[in-house]
């Protein structure tokens, strides 16, 4: 039955890719007349890389992994508003693995660090149920993940574009948005996501998107920092960009 259910929504999205595989990313955007609508956050809440859920900034399980202070900083660098949790965490449960924890509490870990980070911070919490993410429970339907430059890009807003994870690099250092990179990889090949579906013809793919105005931040500099992770993956990942309009 999973297979079926994850089958579909893999054909759901398959003439997208086609389009976007056929001349890559840059080329696809310039088709796509509303583009500039991706890039005008509705929030500053932060919520995971889930492509679940979407809108505002991102960072794994809402920084569990860096810790509160270091997911403090990240956080303040980002603007959040509003810090969030959300059911069928993966990065939580990761984080409870790592901790040598009950992993069937994951989410609960999951609540709990981003209450303590919302305290910090003095800004709101809330928790997201399934019910209010954009994917099925047990599923992640990701085809792609986008390595943010620019620190506003909601793909969501673009009907056009494919449903991804969202890493915000902009408010991340180099070495821990790779790893979120491999997390969001290890949850799309992996049985929780479409698995063994990615092949090399049809990769899961690393979307870097570009600041036009930030060397720090270009196209050029953020590929580097991600060719290295996809090529370990035997084809069945790939790297591809494109560079955020320039914003009046």
């Amino acid at each position: 039955m999973r297979y079926e259910q994850a089958k579909k929504y893999w054909e759901q999205q398959s003439e997208l890719m086609k389009k976007i595989r056929a001349g890559g990313m840059a080329e696809y955007v310039k088709t796509i007349p509303n583009l500039a609508q991706g890039f005008t956050l509705a929030d500053r809440w932060l919520r995971c890389i889930d492509e679940g859920t979407a809108g505002g900034v991102h960072m794994a399980g809402s920084g569990i992994l860096l810790g509160v202070e270091a997911a403090a900083g990240a956080a303040r660098a980002a603007g959040a508003t509003t810090i969030t949790s959300h059911e069928e965490c993966g990065a939580a449960k990761l984080y409870a693995k790592e901790k040598g924890l009950d992993e069937e509490k994951s989410d609960t870990y999951g609540q709990e660090f981003a209450r303590d980070l919302a305290k910090k911070l003095g800004v709101n919490y809330c928790h997201l149920p399934l019910s209010e993410m954009a994917r099925p429970a047990g599923l992640h339907v990701a085809r792609v993940a986008y390595y943010d430059g620019t620190g506003k890009f909601d793909p969501a807003r673009v009907p056009e574009l494919p449903a991804g994870f969202v890493i915000s690099r902009r408010y991340l250092k180099p070495d821990y948005a790779r790893r979120e990179c491999e997390i969001a990889i290890s949850i799309a090949l992996g049985h929780h996501g479409f698995g063994e579906l990615f092949t090399e013809d049809t990769p899961f793919i690393l979307v870097v998107v570009g600041d036009p105005k930030e060397k720090m931040f270009s196209l050029g500099s953020l590929r580097t920092e991600v060719e290295e992770i996809a090529r370990a993956h035997g084809g069945r990942v790939a790297v591809d960009a494109f560079v955020s309009p320039v914003q009046k």
